[in-house]
């Protein structure tokens, strides 16, 4: 039997009458996007922007394609598919089985109908569809968008229903439901109008017209207008005794348009004023290419560059991209922040900066660096790279000081005009108060308050949150004993001084206990979780309830901000109180406490995830510790200056996999770093030089990966250690890429062994991978077949979907030539299945040779486009060893498809850069070949996108624009 979807309510699927799991909350919210728009292409991108908004995970397709993987899982087969088409996915399915379709078909029928019973009908048979709120339980900023539509769309619907039920006598019926949906609508006219109809028509001709002045009260109080002139007509029928079929008309709606894709963070609140200051940002920005807002912190920079950004990110074909600086405390970290606000993994031979400036180059965009202040030498110097050489790119910087680059346009931000600040306090207020009504204030209050505070946005909203516990008289009052920040120089601007004392103020409005939770925050960086909060700054007899109690407290005063999405609520101070609260620490001498704390939960969480990466939960595990990486940056940087080598060592060794594998190779540089200052004879020093000199080999830095891998001296790490950091097998990795199968087979073959003596299942799936590919690359593909099977059944024993994974990426490739079509299958199984725990790395292999496979056996248009996938893969992630190797397949992809002249080329290029690999199969060869200067990886890149994409017939759209 199909399987029937349900939107209107809890999202379901069921399958004869029962139903099927179709996942967690996020699982769910891919699964409503894809079936609001059935049958349509949904770019990956804007599915997305839609499931996550602005809490984007790392390697965010890679969970997309896990879930999906599951979803398939679960409805395929059923009469419903998901496909993966270029660029997105398409769920195909009849729309008259999902309801919230049949609801929309449902009510256009009854619309046509001339009949008003069948009408009726129709219009009941659709509203029966509803079992509660549209998407129950599921909340993202785009569901809540769809959500309130689809409700409008519901209100619509009943009123038609609620005429078609007049029009047929149903007066008495609909009675007690126009009642009540009065009184969720009390300003409906055309509610209201129905409700008198019905009314009267059961003869309560006094009910019908007191409804009557009651709606016109109510206009005349809350919008300051009279009835329309059809509620009026039904209200002088009634008076006449005679309304007979009249129905009030709905009132003309303006077409819906359709929200924009945002590529900016969501904006919570309402942005006040600055008209004035908006226009002299953009005549700014269309100046020159760089443009900063300076001002005082708590002015607002931020919020102005983020609102010129969202108005202005639709001028530029890469959009807008907001890079936020403030969690970093080292100026180094610049480059990797901005690499990641555009996705970028640092390129082979490159610098971070060099890699950011390679990108930039041909791109179009609006890039907005916020809060360089902290680590202005640093921001100022890759801004500077930026605007000479990316003609294309459009930099917005906020600071508190310019960066002095030459072209810099200074753009200086005020304080809010009293009007606009005012505005501004009573929307606040409001928030917090709902009754707040700014002209019911005492005169003057509100105005001298943000006098007093010289009209700055943030010391406003936090005097503003002071309303729900006291009155603008109050609050004006107690702006008499504010103190400056202590430390402070006297000779502040006077904004700055306004500003200090509102945080002092806010600060001494708190609790004790709040005000010692308030300042031991500020040691994290990014945010963290209620467990963090209480691990790091709770008290030592507290429980975590406690510390959440304080942390609410907080909340509710504003000092602390909190984002919930569908998984942990995370919680973050602004930089503004985060500085102050460091400040008080340091006063009371406990900054270095704090912070050694701080790094030393993250190292024990970090060790926790390493060995939670090897069970069945591995994508809970993940989950929990992604969102914390700049905590873990920040953690290692104070163990490195306190000379901590021990709990150093620790940390780096409990990330080798969980970051490297997920969020890039940057961990591997701390290892790098930690290595030169470790005693060789630690038992984790092995683990370490593992793990540095496998962030060497995953660059395409073979040299330094084996010189590094060499400095363990034949030791091997311990227990636990599977995947990632071991020396050895970098060592047997580059033997492998170099030719020597035979050398790699003995290693790997003698790791096996020890394997299983250690009984230690993740590592035996590790080592019997390799010794799979091994004899593959050996043609000795029974023996192969015979590791990749026992791999297959080790892994399924651990339930671990890294391993699960791993095992069916080797069986496939055993499989690649004999059975090309089961081999497929288990490549884009092991994809999903490193894509369900947000495994990069193991995602991007997996998609390699299911786009090798297609080249050979798969449509050429498909293949390519495939190929060009595992291209921009590996280009992000920066891993140069599987890029070059990726290269040798589109080498022979485009010899077998008749490209020739390309093919060569690339060819060529490989050789000249000293890439060719044994692992792919012999180049295609001309006798009379030229070399090529075409050496460097990124131009071998462009070569070969370029190339693939001349083998994708353009689209009809795509030919008229050419």
């Amino acid at each position: 039997m199909a399987v029937e979807f349900r939107l209107l309510g809890e999202v379901e699927a069921r399958a004869d009458g029962q139903p099927l799991d179709i996942g967690p909350a996020r699982q769910r919210c891919v699964l409503a996007v894809l079936l609001v728009d059935v049958n349509r292409l949904v770019p990956a991108d804007r599915l997305i922007e839609r499931v996550w908004s602005e809490e984007l995970p790392h390697r965010a397709r890679n969970s997309l394609a896990g879930y999906v993987s599951r979803l398939r899982s679960a409805i395929g087969g059923r009469g419903a598919e998901i496909a993966r088409q270029s660029g997105g996915y398409v769920l195909t399915a009849d729309p008259m089985l999902i309801d919230l379709h049949s609801f929309r078909q449902l009510t256009a029928g009854a619309r046509a109908a001339t009949d008003p019973t069948e009408a009726d009908s129709l219009f009941e048979t659709a509203l029966a569809m509803w079992r509660g709120m549209p998407f129950a339980s599921l909340d993202t900023p785009w569901i809540n968008d769809v959500r309130t539509a689809v409700e409008a769309e519901w209100l619509a619907a009943a009123l038609d229903r609620n005429d078609a039920a007049l029009r047929v006598g149903r007066h008495g019926e609909l009675l007690p439901q126009l009642s009540a949906m009065w009184a969720d609508h009390p300003l409906d006219e055309r509610l209201a109008g129905q409700l008198m109809l019905a009314q009267f028509r059961c003869g309560r001709q006094a009910d019908a017209l007191d409804t009557f002045r009651v709606m016109r009260k109510r206009l005349v109080e809350e919008l300051g207008t009279d009835p329309g002139p059809a509620l009026r007509q039904v209200h002088q029928q009634i008076l006449d005794g005679d309304p007979g079929q009249a129905v009030v008309a709905p009132v003309a709606r303006s077409p819906a348009t359709t929200r924009p894709f945002a590529t900016m963070p969501r904006r919570l609140t309402s942005f006040v004023g600055r008209e004035p200051d908006i226009e002299d940002v953009c005549r700014a920005l269309g100046d020159g290419p760089l443009v900063t807002l300076t001002g005082v912190g708590g002015v607002g920079k931020t919020r102005l560059a983020l609102e010129v950004a969202t108005r202005l990110q639709g001028r530029f074909e890469g959009g807008a991209v907001f890079c936020e600086l403030a969690p970093l405390d080292d100026g180094s970290a610049v480059g990797h922040a901005v690499a990641a606000a555009l996705r970028l993994q640092q390129q082979q031979g490159l610098g971070i900066e060099e890699t950011v400036i390679e990108f930039l180059r041909t791109h179009e965009l609006l890039l907005l660096v916020d809060n360089c202040e902290h680590v202005l030498p640093a921001a100022a110097r890759l801004v500077n790279l930026i605007v000479r050489n990316c003609p294309k790119v459009v930099v917005l910087a906020t600071s508190r000081e310019a960066l002095g680059v030459e072209g810099e346009r200074i753009v200086s931000v005020p304080s809010l005009p009293a009007a606009d600040a005012a505005q501004l306090f009573a929307d606040r207020a409001k928030a917090g108060r709902p009754d707040f009504d700014l002209d019911r204030e005492p005169v003057g209050a509100v105005a001298e308050i943000c006098r007093r505070l010289d009209g700055l946005p943030l010391a406003i909203e936090l005097a503003a949150a002071r309303m729900r516990a006291m009155s603008s008289l109050d609050v004006a009052r107690r702006l008499d004993g504010l103190r400056l920040l202590r430390g402070g120089a006297r000779d502040a601007p006077r904004r700055q001084q306004s500003l200090a004392a509102t945080i002092d103020w806010s600060y001494h409005l708190l609790t004790r206990r709040e005000q010692e939770l308030f300042m031991r925050l500020s040691v994290f960086a990014g945010g963290f979780d209620l467990d963090a909060a209480h691990g790091v700054c709770g008290a030592e007899h507290d429980t975590d309830e406690d510390t959440l109690d304080l942390l609410t407290g907080l909340l509710d005063k504003s000092m602390v901000k909190m984002r919930v999405g569908i998984g942990r609520s995370r919680y973050f101070v602004l930089e503004t109180l985060r500085a102050f609260g460091r400040d008080r620490l340091r006063e009371n001498g406990i900054l270095d406490d704090c912070v050694t704390r701080h790094a030393t939960y993250f190292t024990e969480l970090a060790e926790q995830t390493a060995a939670g990466l090897h069970g069945p939960a591995e994508g809970a595990w993940v989950d929990r510790m992604l969102p914390d990486y700049d905590n873990l940056r920040v953690a290692f940087e104070h163990l490195i200056a306190q000379r901590d080598i021990d709990t150093a060592l620790r940390l780096v060794t409990s990330l080798s996999e969980f970051v490297h594998l997920r969020i890039g190779y940057e961990s591997s540089g701390w290892a790098e770093r930690v290595v030169d200052l470790a005693d060789r004879d630690h038992p984790l020093y092995a683990a370490t030089v593992g793990f540095a000199a496998r962030g060497a080999w995953n660059k395409g830095e073979f040299d330094r990966a084996r010189s590094l891998a060499k400095l363990a001296d034949g030791r091997v790490p311990g227990r636990g250690n599977g995947r990632i950091a071991y020396p050895g097998d970098v060592l047997a990795d580059l033997a492998l890429y170099e030719g020597d199968a035979a050398a790699a087979l003995a290693y790997y073959a003698a790791e096996m062994m020890r394997a299983r003596a250690e009984d230690d299942p993740i590592r035996l799936v590790w080592t019997l991978f390799y010794v799979a590919i091994c004899h593959a690359a050996l043609r000795a593909p029974e023996d192969g077949m015979a590791a990749a099977e026992e791999a297959v059944a080790v892994s399924d024993s651990t339930a671990n979907p890294t391993a699960r994974s791993m095992a069916r990426y080797a069986l496939g490739l055993v499989l690649k030539k004999s059975e090309p079509d089961r081999a497929l299958a288990l490549f884009d199984e092991a994809a999903d299945l490193a894509a369900s725990v947000q495994n990069f790395w193991w995602h991007g292999i997996a998609l390699m040779e299911a786009a090798s496979t297609r080249a050979v056996h798969g449509e050429t248009a498909t293949a390519a486009q495939a190929l060009i996938e595992v291209i921009d893969h590996w280009d992000r992630v920066g891993d140069w060893s599987q890029q070059w190797l990726n290269l040798r397949y589109v080498t022979r992809f485009l010899h077998r498809v008749g490209a020739d002249d390309e093919a060569l080329t690339l060819h060529h290029a490989l050789l000249a850069a000293g890439k060719g690999s044994p692992l792919a199969a012999d180049p295609p060869a001309r006798r009379d070949a030229r070399s090529t200067a075409t050496t460097t990886g990124p131009d071998v890149v462009t070569l070969a996108r370029s190339a693939l994409k001349r083998c994708i017939p353009e689209t009809p759209a795509e030919q008229e624009i050419s």
